[in-house]
């Protein structure tokens, strides 16, 4: 991630998400999960039907939704 945007509210980062895995596209992250954790990877799944709606990558790694701060570049605000 060389490029810092910050999301309008028009843009979320499910939309960026749902771009990724439909592209194929690496989705580098930050999480807030005790701590600043930087993760990336392909998507091969996005669970929204559930009490805490997360996504998989292909390498198996499970991430909750809630705790994504930045994708590709794109903080939340």
């Amino acid at each position: 991630m060389n490029i810092r945007t910050t999301s309008s509210i028009n843009e979320t980062f499910l939309e960026i998400l749902i771009s990724c895995k439909e592209r194929k596209r690496n989705a580098a992250m930050f999480l807030d999960a005790k701590g600043m954790i930087r993760i990336e990877g392909l998507i091969s799944a996005i669970y929204l039907d559930v009490p805490k709606p997360y996504l998989e990558l292909e390498s198996g790694i499970k991430i909750i939704i809630k705790t994504i701060r930045a994708v590709n570049g794109f903080f939340s605000p």
